[in-house]
């Protein structure tokens, strides 16, 4: 698929401030969460990503970890030549109507979005009970 950026908002000033504590004292944590996050959006885009052979729902895949400047970015892809009209829809063969898209990355992205402040805070919460800061 083509890159699309996609942020995830959901903390409010003094959960940034304390994520960014966290990141700087406990960089390879910190990756880890950001790590199970991709994950989570892997397994629900393959779960709505429609099957006829399994290979584009078996290609979606999860990038290297890199930071930014102050942000990290992580991708999930999927290298598959048709992945981008499945999930934005394409004209069918012989121009004759439209295939709808399936939307599997957008859908999944807004599910883990939805999710993310209980996530973090779930996250810092165990967090802060297993250090001191």
């Amino acid at each position: 698929m083509s890159e699309t950026d996609y942020r995830f908002d959901g903390l409010d000033k003094w959960e940034k401030c304390l994520a960014e504590i966290i990141e700087s004292r406990y960089p390879e944590e910190f990756r880890r969460m950001v790590i199970d996050l991709a994950g989570q959006l892997e397994g629900r885009v393959k779960e709505k990503t429609p099957v006829d052979t399994s290979r584009l729902r078996n290609a979606w895949r999860i990038g290297d970890i890199r930071k930014r400047g102050s942000e990290y970015y992580i991708e999930v892809c999927n290298n598959v030549e048709y992945a981008e009209p499945v999930e934005y829809g394409h004209r069918k063969k012989g121009g004759s109507g439209l295939v709808p898209g399936a939307h599997m990355m957008e859908l999944s992205l807004q599910e883990v979005q939805k999710n993310l402040p209980g996530y973090l805070r779930e996250w810092m919460a165990n967090f802060l009970e297993t250090h001191e800061i």
